[in-house]
């Protein structure tokens, strides 16, 4: 009986520092929007509204938890009057959790 496992496809050593290049950017970029979140340069509101092309993968949970004053307990009950699961990222939000977040967090809309 043969082995129903796909591999990987190879990839030139190109292809594979290409991806780690894209990859490590898109680390630093939502590192950079934790601290921006945590020191208030960044406004909760913006990234939930408008996260960058490297944002958007974030965990909705991390960023609220990179937030100031929001400890695991907070964000838990936040997430889970909004609706919203643990795995949930930027860009996956509906509008409608979208919404109750928004109003949860006490933002205003601009």
């Amino acid at each position: 009986m043969t082995s129903m496992l796909k591999r990987t496809p190879e990839r030139t050593s190109e292809e594979r520092l290409s991806a780690l290049e894209q990859a490590n950017r898109i680390r630093f970029a939502r590192a950079a929007a934790k601290r921006g979140l945590k020191s208030g340069e960044i406004d909760i509101y913006d990234l939930l509204m408008y996260p960058t092309e490297e944002q958007k993968g974030a965990k909705v949970e991390e960023m609220l938890l990179a937030m100031r004053g929001m400890g695991r307990v907070k964000v838990n009950r936040l997430m889970k009057q909004a609706g919203i699961s643990h795995s949930k990222t930027l860009v996956g939000l509906t509008h409608g959790q979208r919404d109750r977040l928004i109003k949860a967090l006490g933002c205003e809309e601009r």
